[in-house]
């Protein structure tokens, strides 16, 4: 009787939801380079983009679970005396976010979190990079049409620098803002 009472009160009729995303990420990369130039300045915060695909699997009531695959702009500008250049990394994330998602006529309340694994797709200036691994919080708001409004944050928690003599740590977090569309 328990069994069948968890059953019909998670409703494992519900469908997983397929999903796209699209906007913007600001990075605040942190880049600890093996430079002794006095006219070196470590650079300022850089805006690239964001955008992937989702699922949303029903695990309970209002929770659900969200893995994704996003390609994401991370990495700063930088400036070195007269000469700007940026210092972009271009990863592949892989967010499994576990996700509240409240159930409304009006729409869909969204918060929650997890784990992120980034994966190099294209480095620049010549640094060599490592997987990314790193704990992601979201919040949004999903309309009844499926249209939603999304805010993210990306902390990396490892040294992605592979080469020590370039740079002796890189750090990466990131602040996503999406607007997104589930179907």
């Amino acid at each position: 009787m328990f069994i069948h009472l968890f059953i019909t009160n998670v409703s494992f009729a519900q469908k997983p939801v397929c999903g796209l995303k699209l906007g913007l990420a600001v990075s605040h990369s942190t880049i600890d380079e093996n430079s002794t130039d006095p006219n070196f300045c470590s650079g300022i915060n850089g805006v690239g983009i964001i955008g992937g695909v989702y699922l949303d699997i029903p695990l309970a009531n209002e929770v659900v679970f969200r893995p994704g695959a996003e390609i994401v702009s991370k990495g700063k500008n930088r400036i070195n005396g007269y000469f700007y250049y940026p210092a972009r990394f271009t990863y592949v994330d892989i967010p499994l976010n576990v996700l509240f998602k409240d159930n409304s006529s009006h729409g869909h309340l969204i918060a929650g979190g997890g784990p992120v694994l980034g994966i190099p797709f294209r480095p620049t200036y010549g640094y060599a990079l490592k997987t990314d691994i790193g704990l992601n919080g979201i919040i949004g708001y999903e309309f009844p049409v499926g249209f939603s409004f999304n805010v993210n944050y990306c902390y990396g928690l490892n040294n992605i620098s592979k080469n020590q003599d370039a740079a002796k740590k890189i750090s990466t977090r990131y602040l996503g803002i999406t607007a997104g569309y589930s179907f």
